[in-house]
């Protein structure tokens, strides 16, 4: 065991030190810091997914405020918005939803 070990110590005086220090640099930079690559690639997605969710909810924003301004400046699209949406209706009238 103890030979092995002697061995294997002077296997690593003999190797080129650069290359055992850039071996363990990376392996540091991959895994063991605080901000590894792993969580960097990890935190780019997440980024690219919330600003994807962001601009879908400024087009379902943008699309509201328009219905909201067509409602404010004619009022039957208050009244047609009121029956499509909500199923309201005048009293007598019967009211046929089809899907």
């Amino acid at each position: 065991m103890r030979d092995r070990f002697l061995d294997m110590v002077d296997r690593l005086r003999g190797a080129n030190r650069y290359a055992m220090a850039s071996g363990l640099f990376l392996l540091w930079m991959l895994t063991l810091a605080d901000v590894d690559l792993i969580r960097m690639v990890r935190t780019h997605q997440e980024r690219t997914r919330i600003e994807a969710r962001m601009a879908e909810h400024r087009l379902t924003i943008a699309e509201l405020e328009t219905e909201l301004e067509r409602m404010s400046t004619h009022p039957d699209a208050k009244e047609r918005h009121a029956r499509e949406a909500y199923y309201m209706h005048k009293p007598g009238e019967d009211v046929f939803v089809f899907r």
